[in-house]
């Protein structure tokens, strides 16, 4: 019931100093430099140094598949849902689970399920109804009626611009779909947003751009994602955040072999704070969906799946290597998602939000994740409970294979 975080060095993301945080029933109760309380008074209360540790909110990844993605170049390239240790070792408290180029063996039923499972296992989840095509799948026949109905829907997405995986939507297509969106919002008490997939089409981001110019709609209901995909893109990015849209990043996209087009993830960021509006900047990690490699011909070459993991590597990256402030960094996978997505209670270490919190090591990596309060993982081994885990041995403990913090590339 009552768990007593002493010492740390608070960043809700702006630096508070040396505080102690008391949670009580899931929620940040007290902030303060000196909290005393004792177990005469509180039988519950138990007591956890993080002395020499940074405490930040928990990453909020906005772009996961958790059921699963993929299917380019045929059934063996479907990739499988998401697990618990994907996740919460490397700092993710809440994802927002969406479809992709699949939406025909895939659906936004499985994709509530899905969120509903990770949930009742511990972390937080929310999904987008939708997928790349026009029209959209939803569950309850349109998008406006998904929002309205179904708590965890807050908008739709990743619907697909600039990509031959598309249906090549016109200007008006995505006002349509947007307007879909903002009205099922209003009457659902949400925000809203379309989160738009761009891929690496000559017409970039002209459709959104036209969007925004000629709609009486708000320009934070919108959001382009994968823009470090490659530098011409990138180049558009700020523009982007000026206009009040958010730009996100994907720690899953970066420069490999037989694909030098991307823009790393860590120079990406750096470069879209120094030159946009930080506070319209985002960091998804298109966690397992399938990573598809085409040549010039458009012929698939080589495909792989997208680590959840990778969202705290880039930012650690960027903090380290770039030399980009923590305190600038954390919004773009913790504030800054939350405001983006409508969520008022995560995203920042404040008295009344959800007790989503990681512990950092001097060096960053992390040490301890909190979910609503609970100990999630802690020193890379998850602590909830997944019991369909891949690492888990015959005796039910789990065994984490992460992404390493020190890693100078991705494999």
């Amino acid at each position: 019931m009552f768990l007593l975080l002493r010492g740390a060095d608070v960043y809700a993301p702006e630096p508070l100093g040396r505080q102690d945080v008391l949670i009580a029933s899931g929620r940040i109760a007290r902030i303060a430099p000196h909290i005393s309380l004792s177990r005469r008074s509180l039988p519950d209360l138990r007591v956890h140094s993080l002395a020499g540790m940074a405490l930040v909110p928990g990453y909020i990844d906005a772009h996961v598949h958790i059921a699963g993605g993929g299917g380019e170049g045929g059934f063996q390239h479907r990739t499988p849902p998401v697990h618990l240790e994907a996740l919460a070792p490397h700092g993710t408290t809440r994802v927002v689970g969406l479809l992709g180029t699949d939406g025909v063996t895939r659906t936004v039923a499985e994709l509530l399920a899905e969120a509903r499972r990770l949930t009742a296992l511990g972390l937080s989840a929310s999904i987008l109804t939708g997928a790349y095509q026009l029209p959209t799948r939803t569950l309850t026949g349109s998008v406006r009626s998904d929002l309205v109905l179904i708590p965890e829907v807050l908008g739709a997405g990743e619907i697909a611009i600039a990509d031959d995986r598309g249906s090549h939507p016109s200007d008006r297509d995505l006002l349509e779909i947007a307007s879909e969106v903002r009205v099922g919002a209003l009457l659902a008490g949400k925000k809203g947003i379309l989160h738009m997939h761009v891929g690496d089409g000559i017409r970039k981001l002209a459709s959104l751009q036209a969007v925004l110019r000629r709609s009486a709609l708000p320009n934070d209901l919108f959001s382009a994602t994968h823009l470090n995909r490659n530098p011409d893109l990138l180049a558009e990015a700020p523009d982007l955040t000026h206009r009040g849209a958010y730009a996100d990043l994907t720690a899953g996209i970066f420069p490999a072999p037989g694909d030098d087009k991307p823009v790393d993830p860590a120079e990406a960021l750096a470069h879209l704070l120094k030159e946009g509006d930080p506070s319209r900047v985002t960091m998804s990690s298109d966690g397992n969906g399938s990573s598809p490699v085409f040549d010039d011909a458009g012929r698939l070459v080589g495909i792989g799946v997208g680590a959840p993991g990778r969202l705290h590597w880039a930012l650690r990256r960027a903090v380290i290597e770039q030399k980009v402030p923590l305190e600038l960094a954390l919004p773009v996978v913790t504030r800054n998602v939350a405001a983006a997505l409508g969520l008022e209670d995560v995203g920042r270490i404040a008295v009344g939000c959800s007790a989503d919190l990681v512990a950092l090591n001097v060096d960053l990596s992390v040490t301890e994740v909190f979910a609503r309060g609970r100990l999630a993982a802690q020193r890379g081994q998850l602590r909830l409970p997944d019991p369909f885990a891949p690492s888990a041995d015959a005796k039910g403990k789990k065994r984490v294979e992460s992404v390493s913090d020190k890693s100078p590339a991705p494999t």
